[in-house]
């Protein structure tokens, strides 16, 4: 599969990007934590802790078109244990003019590529809401099985929430490997 994708670091610049997302009722609805005013100021010191961490359990990578350097997305990787083989695609967030054409898809593929041969991982967990419908069928579309649902696992927008629990092991992923071609 060749990839219109790149993943590459972080970089000060991405700071506007990132908080015009955050901006944006549609998407931060959807997503686990609680919606909040960010300030331009608070996203450009996070993206500088998150370029100056040295943490070897999150991962953050901004997404570019490839051959391209402007980021439209994000995505990361944390709670990373290399002791069990166990992490959490933390999740995505793409420019809305992108959506629907398969760069999600994309980019779980290629987060997946990472998780499995690149850190070796055994497993590799995700969750969403369970009215968020586009996470979960991204997920199953690229080979996430539902590990359960979680009852009132999140307090969001003044009530309670159910939440999947999702996964892929290494076995799923050489099959999503070869029938990919990744």
């Amino acid at each position: 599969m060749e990839f219109r994708i790149d993943f590459r670091p972080f970089r000060l610049e991405d700071a506007r990007f990132i908080n015009n997302l955050r901006q944006l009722e549609s998407m931060e609805s959807m997503l686990m934590g609680n919606k909040r005013p960010v300030s331009f100021e608070r996203d450009v010191k996070w993206v500088q802790d998150v370029m100056m961490n040295d943490s070897q359990t999150t991962i953050y990578f901004a997404v570019t078109e490839q051959g391209k350097d402007d980021i439209v997305g994000y995505t990361s990787i944390s709670e990373i244990d290399y002791r069990n083989g166990t992490c959490f695609w933390s999740g995505i967030k793409l420019d809305t003019r992108i959506a629907g054409k398969g760069w999600g898809t994309e980019v779980g593929l290629k987060i997946l590529k990472f998780v499995f041969e690149e850190l070796r991982m055994e497993r590799c967990k995700g969750e969403c809401l369970e009215e968020h419908e586009a996470g979960k069928r991204l997920m199953l579309k690229i080979g996430f099985q539902v590990d359960g649902l979680m009852r009132s696992a999140v307090y969001k927008n003044g009530k309670q929430h159910n939440q999947y629990i999702m996964s892929v092991i290494k076995s799923d992923y050489l099959h999503i490997k070869n029938e990919r071609s990744l």
